[in-house]
């Protein structure tokens, strides 16, 4: 998801939070031209909504830029622009100006944006970003082998117990019908399909019994069901991508910012449907980004000014049609469903109608870490859901 996410390089020129009409500057995560890109297009299309929006694009690595964004505001000429994922907000609160004055001075409709992306913003009670992508996690699978096993192709909604069914009827030998990717938030979103969540108040809470029983029942699809190989936790998130996309296996949970890539690299047709509940509804966890200003920033109108501009309808549909984002605000999100299946845009659109947002904590990175080391175990049976996360909960601390 990073790779999708993550943003351009650019120079930062001067006055970033100059509250003398200069360019505003914007700190952002940086790692590839693909990134500069994704950047450029917001600000080239901003422009054509506000002409005299002028913002220039600085930053690290995605990965680097979560520890370096808090020294780079306490040095010289700090930016005003700032970037997080609604995931990391809790972590950038402290840098992140309240921006609901501004909201309502200029008069911004949040109601156009997805509720769960905004509640996902929103720190202490006040929204500290505003939205650009709204990504509901969904389950990739391949219409060429469903249809040759004889199984009905899922649709907008997908109960566990069919799921399960259908997968078993697609392992067969060494042929697995899943692929898994190590670390915690594929296993976040299959548990907030039904229902469970890892953080209740602002705090870490990976020990209650319904998130135990979701994870629990994660890792049986490799230990008990058979229908899945347990990622090692050197893997990375390619390994499994790699595995459907080449036709190993047959299904697969991912972010919707992937169906490009995907379709490009599959030799088969691709489906989408929502991620299993025991219920078979959908229920969606939301992932995405946005934009905000740093709260010593000198020119917080003319850095929300900008935030307006780019993210416009006109904005997030272009980035939509280009970058293949889903994007946060509603009247926007036909762009995506062009050049897919009516199907995956459904699924998305379903996903949406009932979505929470990916919630954590600032010590979140130190729980990623941690499940994708002892996730192994769970997944191999040596260890149950309830062993891995007090492990990890006492392991953190909070």
């Amino acid at each position: 998801m990073a790779g999708a996410l993550t943003a351009l390089a650019g120079c930062a020129a001067g006055g970033g939070g100059n509250a003398s009409g200069g360019p505003i500057s914007m700190y952002t995560w940086v790692s590839s031209q693909s990134d500069r890109d994704q950047w450029e297009g917001f600000i080239d299309l901003g422009k054509k909504v506000d002409p005299k929006l002028d913002v220039t694009i600085d930053g690290p690595s995605f990965n680097d830029y979560w520890t370096k964004v808090k020294t780079r505001l306490s040095g010289s000429n700090p930016p005003c622009l700032l970037t997080t994922q609604a995931a990391r907000a809790q972590e950038l609160g402290g840098l992140l100006m309240p921006l609901d004055d501004l909201i309502k001075k200029y008069k911004l409709d949040t109601s156009a944006f997805d509720a769960s992306m905004l509640k996902g913003m929103t720190v202490d009670g006040t929204i500290r970003a505003i939205p650009y992508d709204a990504e509901p996690i969904v389950l990739y699978y391949n219409v060429d082998a469903f249809k040759k096993a004889g199984l009905e192709l899922p649709s907008t909604t997908y109960s566990r117990e069919q799921f399960l069914s259908d997968a078993k009827k697609l392992t067969t030998g060494d042929h697995k019908a899943l692929a898994i990717e190590p670390g915690f938030f594929i296993p976040n979103a299959w548990a907030i399909a039904d229902g469970a969540e890892a953080v209740k108040g602002g705090k870490l809470d990976l020990t209650n019994s319904k998130l135990v029983d979701q994870v629990q029942s994660y890792f049986d699809l490799v230990s008990k069901e058979g229908i899945a190989a347990a990622p090692n936790a050197a893997d990375g998130s390619d390994v499994a991508q790699a595995a459907f996309t080449g036709g190993s296996t047959d299904m697969l949970i991912e972010g919707p910012w992937m169906y490009g890539t995907f379709a490009s690299a599959a030799k088969f047709q691709m489906g989408v449907t929502i991620v299993p509940s025991t219920s078979g509804d959908a229920h969606g966890m939301t992932a995405g980004s946005g934009f905000g200003i740093a709260k010593n920033c000198k020119d917080p109108d003319g850095a929300f000014k900008a935030i307006q501009a780019m993210t416009d309808t006109s904005v997030l549909k272009g980035q939509a049609e280009k970058r293949g984002i889903v994007p946060s605000r509603a009247d926007a999100q036909s762009a995506w469903a062009e050049g897919k299946t009516p199907e995956a845009a459904a699924a998305v659109q379903a996903l949406l109608g009932n979505a929470t947002a990916q919630l954590t904590t600032p010590t979140w990175n130190q729980v990623e870490t941690l499940f994708t080391q002892y996730g192994v175990e769970g997944y191999r049976g040596d260890k149950t859901a309830k062993d891995v996360m007090n492990t990890i909960q006492n392991s953190v601390g909070q």
